[in-house]
């Protein structure tokens, strides 16, 4: 997590370009996978590695469409080797849970590190017009951080939100909680001015994906306050959509185009041309027919290929020169056929379905990481769609992939050592017995 930033600056001379950093994942790929799912094999708790197991098989998938469909050429390469880089923090996360109090301390603290340092450039950046990262607004005030581009930087905002907002969690003190409003909503701030309208997006549904988890006697409170929230923002919305555009902020011009999720044709101007909305329906539709006809996928940064070809070439979908996917799971699917993304979204539901029967553990950090987990993976199927490859360079995601895999790998070995459960919750993977308490004497009846 402290090296991504600096990745592609760790430059080996004479190694064409590479870095210590993927020279060194070069050296962990060979053994790994195929010791990886000996593992998974030979455990008995095979539910809980489950997810690791899916993982695995697909970055093998992902290596052999590299040497059946790419071009073999750096480009490409490049590519495979971030989802490799990917695949590793999983493993490393993995790894690191066997040391309970270390793996705990370090990966959230790290995580929080992150976080404020995401939050202090962004702001930086606001303030002084300077960018970080490539960005295409450059005379604008829109924050990149260490990501590619805003969108990059809201999709990751979003992610981590829940992580921060929860941290009473671990610590039942009022200055904790302080701390968490305020560094959350100086996320949401940040965020907003990012313009990521699918950051934003990711928010509201990470609030849903909170209710789920909460206990029945708050949830009626949480489902309350959502409405309230979900009101606010409607009428925000239905204001600002009806102000003059003229001399609008940038962020608010971005917040003002929600609307197109609800109204198609109003995302279509003559003198601006197709708004997003409209762009993203011509790539799914158009990525919708690469599936059908390359259902084994395109390999490795394959969407993008296609896209470009078809940009010089008569399409039945305009996608009017964008060649992104904007859309993980498309790309995924594109790239990786059927297979791949069946793998994909397999161990992303899996981790989902972790996170949840987490949810009242005993253990507050494996709570913890349920209760901010959860929403942020349900939250990110949407934040997913906005940013341009998001699959390249996005650490952030595979770190929280690898934070899920470490809860459910420690509540494992938990599991292993607490012989007074039940052997059908022992086998399961899962335990399901309740917290006895909420923080700050938030209390509910246990469960049977």
């Amino acid at each position: 997590m402290l090296t991504a930033p600096f990745e592609g600056y760790w430059v080996v001379p004479g190694f064409h370009g590479h870095s210590w950093v993927s020279l060194f994942q070069r050296i962990l790929l060979f053994p790994l996978p195929a010791v990886t799912l000996y593992l998974v094999l030979r455990r008995k708790d095979r539910l809980a590695m489950l997810p690791l197991g899916l993982i695995t098989a697909w970055i093998i998938w992902v290596l052999f469409t590299f040497v059946l469909f790419s071009p073999h050429s750096y480009y490409y390469l490049y590519y495979t080797w971030e989802q490799i880089a990917g695949f590793l923090l999983i493993l490393s996360f993995w790894y690191l849970a066997r040391f309970q109090s270390f793996s705990r301390i370090t990966t959230i603290a790290s995580l929080l590190i992150y976080y404020g340092a995401t939050l202090f450039l962004s702001q930086w950046e606001i303030q002084t017009h300077h960018h970080l990262g490539a960005s295409t607004e450059h005379h604008t005030a829109i924050p990149t951080a260490f990501s590619y581009g805003p969108n990059h930087l809201g999709a990751a905002v979003a992610l981590i939100i829940p992580f921060v907002s929860l941290l009473f969690l671990l610590k039942r003190s009022w200055w904790v909680l302080a701390a968490s409003i305020l560094f959350s909503l100086w996320g949401i701030y940040i965020l907003y001015k990012t313009g990521s309208r699918a950051g934003e997006l990711a928010v509201m549904l990470e609030a849903i994906g909170l209710a789920v988890l909460l206990p029945k006697r708050w949830k009626y409170y949480a489902i309350a306050s959502i409405g309230a929230l979900f009101v606010i923002i409607g009428a925000a919305l239905f204001l600002v959509v009806h102000l003059p555009a003229t001399d609008m902020p940038f962020a608010l011009v971005k917040f003002r185009h929600l609307a197109h999720i609800f109204n198609g044709a109003a995302s279509h101007s003559s003198s601006q041309g197709p708004g997003s909305f409209k762009i993203r329906i011509a790539l799914l539709e158009s990525g919708f027919r690469a599936l059908w006809h390359h259902p084994w996928g395109l390999g490795p940064r394959g969407a993008e290929g296609y896209y470009a070809y078809y940009v010089h070439h008569k399409s039945p979908y305009n996608t009017y020169g964008v060649i992104d996917a904007h859309n993980m799971w498309l790309e995924v699917a594109i790239d990786f056929g059927w297979l791949g993304i069946s793998l994909y979204t397999g161990f992303y539901g899996l981790l989902l379905l972790g996170l949840y029967r987490l949810r009242r553990h005993t253990d507050a950090t494996l709570r913890y990481i349920s209760w901010a987990g959860f929403p942020a993976l349900i939250g990110f199927v949407i934040g997913s769609l906005s940013p341009s490859s998001v699959m390249i360079g996005f650490n952030i995601m595979w770190i929280v992939y690898g934070l899920a895999m470490m809860a459910i790998y420690q509540n494992a070995q938990l599991i292993k050592t607490a012989p007074h459960y039940p052997s059908d919750i022992r086998t399961s993977g899962f335990v399901r017995t309740d917290m006895t308490s909420l923080p700050f004497g938030f209390h509910h009846s246990s469960h049977k």
